[in-house]
């Protein structure tokens, strides 16, 4: 082998999937845990880089797109009754991510309900660096976006809140309430 090879075509992909978890580092449960994590984002990974192409979107598409979002986050009812996030459906999903100023996630949870939307930020708390790399290349890849790290611990700032104090929707998009709530109990 030469000196500085660099392996490309099938032995990259060959190194580039092996996964290594050390056993001896962590507790057995955990390790399993951050193995069966490694193993289902690279299955993920997989079929998203196999099924779908680059798509080039021109900017008066992107501009629709934003005025879009735009017009769609002024229509968003100010409060929604639902009493965990387990409950919610897509559309209180998506006014979430919007009122949250989490708009850089749409693409990445378009269609998930609150159960799969709390399943994520499992995932994320579990392996967050992980997770941070996977859904940036995925918005990168598949939606030609960006996704900063303020964003990215922002959502887990959202629902860290959510699931904390298993509030009402309505409560957690109140910034004010859920402010004075958080502040009431330190």
């Amino acid at each position: 082998m030469k000196k500085d090879y660099v392996p490309d075509g099938w032995l990259d992909f060959i190194s580039s999937t092996r996964m290594y978890i050390d056993f001896d580092t962590y507790e057995f449960d955990k390790a399993v845990q951050l193995l069966d994590n490694k193993i289902r984002l690279q299955k993920r990974n997989n079929y998203f880089s196999s099924t779908y192409k680059k798509i080039e979107i021109d900017n008066q598409k992107k501009e629709n797109v934003n005025e879009e979002v735009e017009d769609y986050h002024h229509e968003i009812e100010e409060t929604i009754n639902f009493d965990s996030i387990f409950n919610w459906d897509e559309n209180v999903v998506r006014n979430f991510l919007i009122k949250k100023n989490l708009s850089n996630l749409l693409p990445l949870c378009n269609g998930i309900n609150g159960d799969e939307l709390n399943y994520l930020y499992g995932m994320c708390r579990s392996n967050s660096m992980l997770m941070y790399h996977s859904l940036k290349f995925e918005l990168l890849k598949l939606h030609d976006k960006l996704l900063p790290i303020s964003t990215y611990l922002h959502f887990l700032s959202c629902l860290d809140a959510v699931g904390a104090y298993h509030l009402p929707l309505n409560l957690c998009i109140d910034r004010e309430y859920l402010e004075e709530h958080v502040q009431d109990d330190k």
